[in-house]
């Protein structure tokens, strides 16, 4: 396990226990999540180190890495799919041609397809050989396992998105300044995370699924994923919600806190989220965030 003494967005040392949440997923165990008293940025201390974490990866329930529409929930949780992926597509690029752009954290490579059907030049990095395979096999697409691969030597993007991806990223300083290098000026970034200050994560507190402890290292809010990028060089430009993310999220947390889905239940905590976020205080459950990078 790696003990951080620092913040790695502010660099204070000063860190206070925020909540103690369990991993529902695999393995049990149970996880502190640390509050910068600084800046408030959160994240999981003690966290796996690089060679530990993957016990905590279950690649049967990691649902983005397969295509399975098995039961209700996959079922569900895959025709949502098709649909945010045709949005963000839309959202990076409209007939723009000769533009490239690189997906961190590709999965099985449909979104990327998405894209490549529409006249954009793609590639993509993942670091699970499987759902890399996937990508190259099913879709033809150029897939590296890192962003410092020599695939990307001299090479620069028009856009670059991680999807629910950042949060499990280790070198998070290191990467962030990577991506910079890949990205041409001008450029932007889509970042898209959860957000623990919505209704759906106070209401659910230790239950709440996108803790997701300890894969999910980092925990941001609005806040401090701008003051983050910032640092690296990025200007924020604006967000967009993803809406279908407090339902999917809630009804996984309401198994967590009651051994069981209620659909119900969490239709209406996704609901009430969605619209305390749209007309009282935007905080929604994830959110895209979109940077440019300076000149």
């Amino acid at each position: 396990m790696i003990q951080l003494k620092k913040c790695p967005v502010c660099e204070s040392n000063k860190l206070n226990l925020f909540i103690l949440c369990k991993d529902f997923s695999v393995s049990q165990e149970n996880f502190n999540i640390v509050s910068c008293e600084t800046c408030s940025f959160k994240f999981t201390n003690p966290m796996p180190s690089k060679d530990e974490i993957g016990k905590y990866y279950d690649s049967d329930k990691y649902i983005s890495h397969t295509n399975s529409k098995k039961g209700l929930f996959n079922f569900l949780y895959q025709s949502i799919r098709r649909i945010t992926i045709k949005s963000k597509r839309k959202l990076i690029a409209r007939n723009k041609s000769n533009f490239h752009h690189l997906d961190i954290g590709c999965g099985t490579g449909e979104f990327l397809y998405e894209c490549k059907k529409n006249g954009i030049n793609v590639f993509g990095v993942e670091p699970s050989k499987a759902a890399a395979e996937q990508a190259i096999n099913n879709f033809k697409i150029k897939v590296a396992d890192s962003i410092y691969s020599k695939t990307f030597t001299n090479k620069k993007f028009d856009s670059i998105s991680m999807w629910h991806v950042l949060e499990h990223v280790h070198e998070i300083k290191n990467s962030i300044s990577k991506i910079n290098d890949l990205l041409k000026i001008g450029g932007k970034i889509f970042i898209a995370l959860p957000n623990h200050e919505s209704y759906d994560a106070k209401y659910y507190k230790e239950y709440w699924a996108a803790w997701d402890v300890p894969i999910h290292l980092w925990h941001f809010s609005n806040k401090t994923i701008i003051k983050l990028m910032s640092n690296y060089g990025f200007t924020f430009k604006y967000t967009k919600p993803m809406i279908f993310d407090s339902y999917y999220v809630s009804l996984l947390s309401e198994e967590y806190k009651n051994n069981h889905k209620n659909y119900i239940k969490s239709f209406m905590i996704g609901t009430i989220s969605n619209l305390r976020a749209k007309y009282i205080d935007k905080q929604y459950s994830s959110v895209i965030y979109v940077f440019e990078k300076k000149a």
